[in-house]
């Protein structure tokens, strides 16, 4: 025991104990074996400064065994990881515990977190794909790859505890998604849709049609965060999926169908849409029912998103203030919410053509009767 120079340089051995979970010094105690570590010092002075910085760290029991890992089992990880302060303060955190107790507990439970490889991963990932849930349908890809995004989360944590050299789930490839939806709702569906809508509903398809916010943002919406005096709805960043606060301007339609449910809100309740004076959790059966009377076909609320995107693209706001209002973050994720539909490319054709036609004293960004009268204009030159 101590200090032993080798060709590649110094080393320290010690007696200890092995409990599986951490090495402890124990000189002259039964069951303890000999250690070495390599100190990386040609000079006995750093080396034995080295000795000195690992028998501390043993007497404090700072140093993991090496077979730690093969104790941890992924229940415990689950444990610790649904009970970390950071996971606790996530809105997504009743999802994350009902998907490690439904679908990972079952497949991962009983194995130590160090026995999981990326084939038991991919297995579980098959065996997912390829069964069919309550509601008899297959699972999208987009919503397996949310699942092995929250369980290579779950391992980033064991091996930044070091309980794991390496996160297994980084060695399985996700599946291409092809969830991008095209479909926007144009004015006289909508007015067909508000016809067969209840009260409650009409207010919350008016609030996303005209503002692109997202369903849970109208559901949680207080008056606190409505601005009659500025003409904002102003959202902080714990009301947002992005965790960042946002203005959202104010139509003169949406501000008068604002002004009238406050005229008439209960004292007691702060959020704006209600049901029976109170508060909404879902309008998933109401909205589809709606849809069905309407008889429109292929529409969820949520593309009430790509509607108002689409709109806004559409009167000429450019995308960075278009950004700024719907909260979206990338362009790659604002182009799939920003359809084109034939008849934009066709006005993109004529304005095109017309500024070739006129040269300079035309711009792309005239509006249609600005450009007939420049047409005008010219035909009367010449």
């Amino acid at each position: 025991m101590g200090l032993t120079k080798r060709k590649d340089g110094w080393y320290v051995e010690f007696s200890v104990l092995d409990d599986g979970r951490v090495l402890t010094l124990a000189r002259g105690t039964p069951g303890a074996k000999l250690k070495r570590w390599k100190t990386g010092a040609m000079n006995k002075t750093v080396a034995k400064e080295q000795e000195a910085m690992i028998k501390t760290d043993l007497m404090k029991g700072a140093i993991k065994s090496d077979h730690s890992r093969d104790l941890f089992t992924f229940k415990e990880l689950s444990n610790f990881y649904l009970s970390h302060p950071t996971v606790q303060k996530q809105k997504t955190l009743k999802w994350k515990r009902v998907t490690i107790e439904k679908q990972f507990f079952p497949h991962f439970g009983i194995h130590s977190i160090g026995c999981i490889t990326a084939s038991m991963i991919e297995s579980f990932r098959a065996k997912r794909l390829k069964d069919k849930g309550y509601q008899k349908t297959t699972l999208k890809p987009a919503t397996m790859n949310r699942q092995l995004a929250l369980l290579k989360h779950m391992f980033s944590l064991a091996v930044r505890e070091g309980w794991l050299d390496r996160n297994p789930v980084s060695l399985v490839k996700l599946q291409r998604e092809n969830n991008a939806r095209d479909r926007i709702l144009d004015p006289e569906e909508f007015a067909k849709l508000q016809q067969h809508s209840a009260p409650h509903i009409q207010a919350m398809n008016v609030c996303a049609y005209q503002t692109g916010m997202r369903l849970g943002e109208i559901l949680h919406l207080t008056w606190e965060r409505v601005d009659f005096k500025t003409g904002f709805i102003q959202l902080r960043a714990e009301d947002t999926k992005t965790d960042e606060a946002r203005i959202i301007p104010l139509t003169p339609e949406l501000t008068g169908l604002l002004k009238n449910l406050y005229k008439v809100r209960y004292l007691q309740e702060h959020h704006v849409f209600l049901v029976k004076g109170r508060s909404v959790s879902s309008i998933q059966t109401a909205f589809n029912a709606a849809c069905r009377r309407a008889n429109i076909q292929n529409f969820r609320f949520h593309d009430f998103r790509h509607t108002a995107v689409t709109n806004m693209r559409r009167a000429g706001i450019d995308h960075l203030t278009i950004m700024r209002i719907t909260g979206h973050k990338t362009m790659e994720v604002f182009k799939r919410y920003n359809s084109f539909h034939h008849e934009d490319l066709r006005d993109a054709a004529s304005r095109f053509n017309t500024y070739l036609t006129l040269g300079h004293s035309a711009t792309l960004t005239d509006s249609p009767k600005s450009l007939i009268n420049k047409v005008c204009a010219r035909s009367s030159i010449g």
